[in-house]
């Protein structure tokens, strides 16, 4: 069978990019393992806007949430939704304080609180804290229904990817009972791992998330505070989420869960029971420098990297992915500080 591009990974950024290739009249074929060692399984979909310790507005932040609201919502898989931050301290509440001076931050900050239960009297938030314009997005399904899609088509095998098992030359490249014109990595923290892209400077990061069932009333906006809050409606909250450097799999932890109840709790002023309908667990696709990982592999002919989309990976995605497939399609130029052009192969 022959298509244009072979795809590895069907997470979010093999979704997006598989979505953009067709609309340009491409051809594909997607191999994905069912989504076990996908990030976008675990990753609660959030876009908030300021960011960290430091309460920072992610670079480009309004181009990117933009061109993200306008394609996830044509996919139906964009909610609009406001982000509370509560400060942990002093400090923080000052560097809050300072943005709603920023032009760029002014138009996702709704209200600055400064004193508890200002906004609401059920929470804990001592210091007060940031009421942010964002959104989340339903990740299940975006990949759901774009693998029917892919399965409706003929165009996706489910399947543990071997990169030796691919083979390239500057005429193709040969899977199984496939060829292509080119290949594209679009899984994740596994090409940290292996495969021809290894020699990058990864960072992953393991983190867990619960589902659960409370008896606390739901809140019409998300609650963050060194982790998130999604409340999903009739009791029902998804919670997160945490970094871990080492131990990276999808095995969940027992103590990581515990915790990740305490600061769902410590949200609240009143006492919370809690039911765990869910615990997940991924390993995210950071980087070094915090920017995507896009381009051509250096010295392997018709080998392609899009991928590294780490936490803030819904508000990169969809512009990228269109980017990806304009430089693959049409040979349009990268953005510098994500192509791969900026490190030298090992």
């Amino acid at each position: 069978m022959q298509v244009d591009f072979l795809i590895v990974g069907q997470g979010l950024a093999g979704s997006l990019l598989a979505k953009a290739l067709l609309r340009r009249g491409r051809t594909v074929h997607v191999v994905d393992d069912r989504w076990k060692s996908s990030s976008s399984q675990v990753a609660a979909g959030l876009m908030t806007p300021l960011t960290g310790r430091r309460f920072t507005l992610t670079k480009d932040y309004p181009e990117l949430f933009a061109s993200a609201k306008a394609r996830l919502t044509e996919l139906g898989v964009f909610r609009s939704i406001q982000v509370y931050r509560m400060f942990v301290d002093e400090e923080q509440r000052g560097k809050g304080l300072k943005r709603t001076e920023c032009k760029s931050c002014q138009p996702f900050i709704a209200q600055v609180t400064s004193e508890q239960g200002e906004l609401d009297a059920g929470l804990t938030d001592a210091f007060g804290g940031a009421l942010m314009n964002g959104a989340w997005v339903d990740l299940p399904k975006l990949m759901s229904d774009v693998r029917a899609e892919l399965v409706a088509a003929g165009s996706l095998t489910e399947a543990s990817f071997d990169p030796p098992d691919a083979v390239t030359n500057a005429e193709g490249v040969t899977w199984r009972e496939f060829r292509a014109g080119a290949i594209v990595y679009c899984d994740g923290y596994k090409s940290a791992q292996r495969g021809p892209f290894k020699y990058l400077p990864w960072q992953p990061a393991k983190g867990e998330a619960l589902t659960l069932r409370s008896d606390v009333a739901d809140r019409p906006f998300i609650l963050n505070r060194e982790g998130w809050a999604l409340p999903l409606g009739n009791g029902v909250w998804r919670t997160g989420t945490n970094w871990q450097w080492d131990q990276l799999d999808e095995t969940t932890n027992e103590a990581q869960k515990e915790k990740l109840i305490g600061r769902f709790r410590g949200y609240f002023a009143e006492d919370v029971e809690v039911e765990v309908a869910s615990h997940v667990a991924g390993v995210r696709p950071c980087t070094s420098d915090n920017h995507p990982f896009m381009g051509a592999h250096p010295n392997q002919p018709r080998t392609y990297l899009f991928s590294g989309l780490g936490p803030r990976g819904t508000v990169w995605a969809p512009a990228m992915a269109d980017e990806m497939a304009a430089y693959l399609c049409e040979g349009n130029a990268l953005r510098k500080e994500c192509d791969l052009a900026r490190f030298s192969a090992a």
